[in-house]
């Protein structure tokens, strides 16, 4: 495993970074937790990969999780990875959350983000769309913890997500981010409930862009559609397993 410069445990889960490191401001902190349609985790790992973000830290769930260590590149690696780019950082994952994990993980992400001194927390999110299938393109909306992350998208023409209920990792993190005055954006695409979606990621990715400043093509992303939807189809499988033990079908419902 890699050797740590710092670390913290953290009700039950252990934050390691690897090196000293600094982001650019104004700094954005990119969350891709798996949920429906896999919308995070596949932009997230995009992200990482067309931006050539370098891994400085982790966050291991061991005692909330199976005996199970992840092996990348012959490297033992936590299950939660943070990359870092300029003022790009972006957190991925290899497994699902599980259940009782999500309360410490989401304190932990928000409590690192105001320690971090990182400006904007931005959340992607996937919508279990029934019609998903006759949607040319995804749309994307939006939910903000406070005027800060609201002016992110005064301009981008989306929508705002008016009715319904966020459940999971994101909707706690949301409101550990409206308690510590965090700047938490929400972004959410309709999504296929059963598979996963890498043009939902593809159209969350564009409108990060256009947040952030910093050039994201996705045209590698929806080439490869097929193959992506292949690779994490075990993840997809796990991660509604998780879903359902946190009863509920989806980890978001709009109305």
């Amino acid at each position: 495993m890699l050797r740590p410069v710092y670390e913290e445990e953290y009700d039950g889960l252990l934050l390691v970074e690897y090196e000293e490191f600094e982001v650019k401001k104004p700094s954005f902190l990119i969350l891709g937790l798996p949920d429906t349609g896999l919308v995070g985790v596949i932009s997230s790992n995009h992200l990482v990969e067309v931006l050539s973000m370098k891994e400085v830290a982790g966050i291991d769930l061991a005692s909330m999780m199976p005996p199970v260590a992840v092996i990348s590149n012959g490297i033992v690696r936590p299950p939660l990875r943070i990359y870092v780019k300029d003022n790009i950082m972006a957190l991925s994952a290899e497994t699902p959350v599980p259940p009782q994990a999500v309360y410490p993980l989401s304190k932990l992400i928000v409590d690192y983000a105001l320690k971090r001194g990182i400006d904007y927390l931005i959340s992607i999110v996937g919508i279990a769309s029934p019609n998903r299938v006759n949607m040319e393109k995804p749309n994307v909306y939006w939910i903000a913890s406070n005027e800060k992350a609201r002016k992110l998208v005064e301009n981008i023409g989306i929508e705002g997500f008016i009715n319904g209920y966020l459940v999971g990792p994101y909707a706690l993190i949301l409101k550990n981010a409206i308690r510590s005055r965090v700047a938490n954006l929400v972004l959410l695409a309709d999504a296929y409930i059963e598979f996963p979606d890498p043009e939902a990621a593809a159209a969350v990715l564009s409108i990060v862009s256009k947040i952030t400043g910093v050039s994201i093509d996705v045209n590698k992303l929806l080439e490869q559609a097929e193959m992506v939807r292949l690779r994490l189809r075990n993840l997809m499988r796990q991660t509604k397993q998780a879903m359902s033990e946190m009863r509920t079908p989806s980890p978001l419902i709009y109305t």
